[in-house]
């Protein structure tokens, strides 16, 4: 949860970028709902059942656990960059996020 509280911390960076933040939890939709009211910029989603986790194949090879996966699409729905680490303890930084979007999804 610390990611996310830093995420928040940044969103009137991402506001200027015209970026959404997006965060998909495998918990159910109560947890996520009581999650939501804490971070009120970020735009959580519960994903109890793994659906979309699954599809955007988030477990890495040699993992066991879902890996923080990061993508970055834009207003038309095409996907502009993907970060999936080999490990579900590596994590962007907000910082790290943000020179992505600069670099894969700049504001037009």
């Amino acid at each position: 949860m610390v990611e996310l509280g830093e995420l928040e911390a940044k969103a009137e960076e991402f506001s200027k970028r015209n970026t959404q933040v997006f965060a998909i939890s495998i918990e159910n939709q109560e947890t996520v709902k009581g999650t939501q009211e804490k971070f009120p910029h970020l735009k959580l989603v519960a994903d109890a059942d793994h659906k979309l986790s699954d599809a955007v194949k988030a477990v890495p090879t040699d993992e066991v656990v879902n890996a923080p996966t990061t993508i970055l699409v834009d207003g038309k729905g095409v996907v502009r960059w993907v970060f999936r680490p080999d490990s579900y303890l590596r994590r962007l930084s907000p910082e790290e996020v943000l020179a992505a979007v600069d670099e894969y999804a700049p504001t037009r």
